[in-house]
């Protein structure tokens, strides 16, 4: 049996390391609560462990950062309680006395870091002008923050968490309220402190020098692209990188953020998600495009509007809500429980039909049945098909469901498992069991019951898909697949994002604020020698330090050739009703649904603009591009200039760039080819055409990054 003084050292150094679970914390507690001797030594471990980092700080060439906030010396999952903070507070006066500590566990004030100045775009590491050679954390820059909006009230009548109000303490600070209790600051600053502090600790820890500033040209098509899904157009990349206001960055986040297109972008992505883009019996796409559309366009709380998907009733051509549980109630509601599980709590569960789960043994057939059962009382049906004003009746495919609730006499779930035993169970969820003679609304019940999880897991989901959204990685691989026996890269950063999340009331806008004006975010993808260990497209953990390229999805492929062809050629660019109808239509025909547990489909779609072109109605865009090059030349200023103008805006519309040297050539090359042999006037317009064409065909085009 170890003594009182080993189990301490070994409790401290865990601690210190920021590994200790719920139950060690509980040993250490314990340990310290009325043992000076052991306070003592504590405090001395603690005191030794922040000269150490007070060490490595100023090998490292480290600023040293004078205290002006609380030491938070507890872990972001687990605090140590009331009796380890007589320790903590000693600990707390002596590491004031050593500034370097705080590089470790303190941040500076956003609104004393300068905003990024727009970077040079090719430069390499050690060049000695890289902004990005040999980069500091404390020294990679950060837009300020504004105060941010009063939260909105709640909206559905299902209890959750009560929402706090965003406060001036720029610094995640521990403090205790007049009842004793810990509360945390999670204003917009206090939470991006966290995430530059926690992903910094991350690039430290594994020796990485992170990836250069992102240039602007590079970063507004990312942010355009990510946030509302498409590319920049011309006037709103031309105006960006004129603009010299170092809040510019800031600016346009909070512009996409609140935009009507960023609504329009995630409706669309989740309507996706919830049904799959193929057409489903029963299922009115529109109405549920129309449904999300509102949800964020309020900025409706994310709980609510999942309380909402999942107890929907009536007519699916009133309630758009309705058509997510339309489109999964086949055959028993198997695919109705899987892709709940996985879209709103990020868990893999389909397996958990037929056996318990293969990788960890806390999981069975029961959790699964278990979250069925909440589904069992819920029926599709068809509403009677109406007669016309001619007298005949509408029909069938244009006829509305609806889903309704009906009491089934046997209240208990049955299933099979692997030994041919009949099992059964009641609707259970969180360690809250419905009862058998429980007469509550069993959907509605399941939303409550997420709403107060213990865990909260539909936050922790929504945190790492939107996470994935922005860097093109998640901290779990699969993204949707966050179970005990996944591997978390960032185990803390995303504990803390999530507590900031249910926090703010699950507000989306300001998640998706806090992503896009992190440190991380601000970075180019440009992989440099210092950080290529960061390969998570190889299968490895993914670390940060860079922002990951990946392909356009098809949605973001068609807006974006419509949005640079017309503004290329000063049209509007504005989309109809009929542009989301052709392109909804558009991406069907890549799309091929299965009969999977899950209702799963495959998308067939390679992400080059050449399939993207024969599929879309290829003479139509010849069309767009003919009419955007005569209008492209007809602006130029004189003859002699008519080409590099035309060049320079045509790159700067297809690619948020300027034209390379070797395009030039081309360019030139093409344009005398072609005076050579026909009109001289029709062969600016034609080169300047076929110069559209090149772009749009190129990897570059359809690349995120």
């Amino acid at each position: 049996m170890t003594s009182p003084r080993d189990d301490l050292i070994r409790l401290t150094n865990l601690h210190l390391e920021r590994t200790l679970d719920e139950f060690e914390h509980r040993q250490l507690n314990d340990l310290l609560r009325d043992n000076d001797e052991c306070v003592s030594l504590y405090v001395e471990l603690v005191a030794i462990h922040g000269q150490l980092l007070w060490g490595a700080g100023a090998i490292a060439d480290m600023p040293v950062v004078s205290p002006k906030v609380s030491v938070e010396v507890s872990t972001d999952v687990h605090r140590p309680r009331t009796y380890a903070r007589r320790a903590v507070a000693v600990v707390a006066t002596l590491l004031s006395l050593v500034g370097g500590w705080l590089v470790f566990s303190s941040v500076s004030s956003l609104s004393d870091v300068p905003v990024v100045e727009d970077a040079p775009e090719s430069l390499p590491p050690g060049s000695g002008t890289d902004p990005g050679q040999n980069i500091a954390v404390s020294q990679l820059e950060q837009p300020q923050l504004e105060t941010p909006p009063e939260l909105k009230p709640l909206v559905l009548d299902i209890p959750r968490f009560q929402a706090t109000k965003p406060n001036d303490v720029t610094a995640i600070a521990v403090v205790e309220s007049n009842n004793g209790e810990e509360q945390i600051d999670f204003s917009d600053a206090a939470v991006l402190a966290g995430i530059n502090r926690l992903v910094a600790e991350t690039w430290q820890q594994y020796d990485l020098v992170p990836s250069s500033v992102a240039a602007d040209r590079e970063w507004i098509r990312r942010a355009c692209l990510t946030i509302v899904g498409r590319i920049p157009t011309l006037e709103e990349s031309s105006a960006f990188l004129a603009g010299n206001s170092p809040r510019k960055r800031q600016q346009l986040i909070d512009e996409l953020v609140q935009s009507s297109e960023r609504s329009s972008h995630l409706a669309v992505m989740w309507s996706n998600m919830l049904i799959g883009r193929t057409e489903r019996r029963g299922v009115n796409r529109e109405k549920l495009f129309e449904f999300l559309l509102d949800e964020f366009q309020q900025n409706t709380p994310w709980i609510d509007t999942v309380g909402e998907l999942i107890s929907a009733s009536g007519r699916n051509d009133r309630n758009g809500a309705t058509n997510f549980l339309l489109a999964h109630l086949n055959n028993e509601a198997t695919p109705a429980t899987a892709v709940t599980a996985r879209l709103f709590l990020g868990e893999q569960m389909s397996c958990l039909q037929c056996h318990d789960h293969p990788f960890n043994k806390g999981i069975g057939q029961s959790e699964y049945w278990a979250l069925n059962a909440f589904f069992k009382d819920t029926d599709r049906v068809t509403v009677p098909v109406a007669m016309t004003d001619s007298g005949a009746q509408r029909s069938l495919r244009d006829a509305a469901w609806k889903l309704i609730d009906r009491r089934r006499p046997e209240r208990m779930t049955f299933f099979e498992n692997r030994a041919g035993q009949q099992k059964a169970v009641l609707p259970t969820y969180d360690g809250h069991i419905v009862p058998e003679d429980s007469t509550v609304q069993r959907r509605r019940e399941l939303a409550r019951l997420l709403a107060s999880d213990s865990e909260t897991k539909v936050a922790k989901a929504m945190v790492n898909r939107m996470w994935a959204h922005f860097f093109g990685y998640g901290f779990t691989n699969p993204v949707d697949d966050m179970g005990p026996h996944s591997v978390v890269s960032h185990p803390e950063l995303l504990a803390h994002l999530t507590r900031a999340f249910v926090a703010s009331d699950y507000d989306l806008q300001r998640l998706m604020r806090w992503v896009a004006l992190s440190h991380a975010w601000q970075l180019s993808s440009e992989a440099y020698a210092e950080n290529t260990v960061d390969r998570p497209e190889h299968g490895e953990m993914p670390l940060f330090s860079r922002v990951y390229v990946r392909r356009m999805t098809p949605e973001q492929v068609y807006e974006s050739i419509r949005i640079a062809v017309r503004s290329a050629g000063q049209q509007p660019v504005t989309a109809a009703e009929i542009t989301s109808e052709h392109r909804r239509e558009w991406v069907q025909q890549f799309a091929r649904a299965y009969e999977t547990d899950e209702n799963d489909e495959a998308v067939d779609f390679d992400g080059t603009i050449a399939q993207a072109m024969v599929m879309m109605n290829g003479t139509e865009v010849d069309d767009a591009i003919r009419q955007a090059s005569r209008a492209i030349v007809k602006d130029a200023d004189t003859q002699v200039s008519k080409g590099s103008q035309a060049l320079d805006r045509v790159a700067l519309a297809m690619l948020t760039r300027e034209p390379t040297s070797g395009e030039q050539r081309v360019f030139r090359r093409r344009y005398r080819q072609l005076a050579q042999e026909s009109q001289p006037a029709a062969a600016m317009p034609t080169a300047v055409g076929d110069m559209m064409w090149a772009y749009l065909n190129s990897s570059e085009f359809v690349l995120i990054h």
